[in-house]
């Protein structure tokens, strides 16, 4: 490990590589079953919660999960920040999750069709429960109107499966997207400028870090 090194809470490949453009040495630590099972449970949407509860929530949940496997392993006793977060994609106040299979990834689709919705994405960086920081992105994404050919043929292309609101907006969904307002990175999973910001906070800035 190098003062570059920082800890990901997140399987996720995008948050990943958005972490080692920026110049880090990144350490995955949610790498068992047992926790990504942890992290799924996380993700349930509760009664009456908000799109920003929510992800603010489940961020945290995260962070605090990243952090338990990190003391439990090889790396106890290491004070590097551990890197968190969650995305949110939601139409109003109703949240589209990671579509469960082909029936829902086509009625995220339909739902999002010819509308704006709203995506947000919770960061949590930090050392230990009581010192972390968090940010949160706010960005809104228009559809234009999808065929119903459209529609199932990106559900059969297998993207939908893994990401919040069943697209992504880096892949073939890309040619589905009319307008975004705010951060391209937050709506992949990871917003650059906020996560930049905490980990310079924590002592990590980008340009400092060799």
């Amino acid at each position: 490990m190098s003062s570059k090194t920082i800890f990901l809470a997140s399987k996720s490949p995008r948050r990943r590589d958005l972490l080692t453009r920026l110049g880090y040495d990144v350490r995955v630590i949610a790498s068992n079953a047992h926790t990504l099972m942890a992290f799924e449970g996380d993700e349930v949407v509760l009664p009456d919660e908000a799109p920003k509860a929510y992800v603010l929530r489940t961020a945290r949940n995260k962070f605090l999960e990243g952090l338990g496997v990190k003391n439990a392993g090889e790396f106890a006793g290491v004070r590097l920040p551990i890197v968190a977060a969650d995305t949110v994609v939601s139409l109003g106040n109703e949240i589209l999750g990671k579509p469960r299979d082909f029936d829902e990834a086509c009625l995220f689709l339909e739902k999002l069709s010819g509308r704006t919705h709203d995506v947000r994405t919770a960061v949590y960086v930090g050392l230990s429960e009581t010192a972390c920081d968090w940010r949160i992105s706010h960005s809104t994404v228009s559809f234009r109107e999808l065929t119903h050919d459209e529609i199932e043929a990106y559900a059969n292309s297998g993207e939908p499966y893994d990401k919040a609101g069943g697209y992504g907006i880096q892949g073939l969904a890309s040619i589905f997207i009319s307008n975004i307002s705010g951060s391209y990175t937050g709506i992949m999973g990871l917003p650059v400028y906020e996560t930049a910001e905490l980990l310079a906070n924590a002592g990590l800035p980008v340009f400092n870090a060799q």
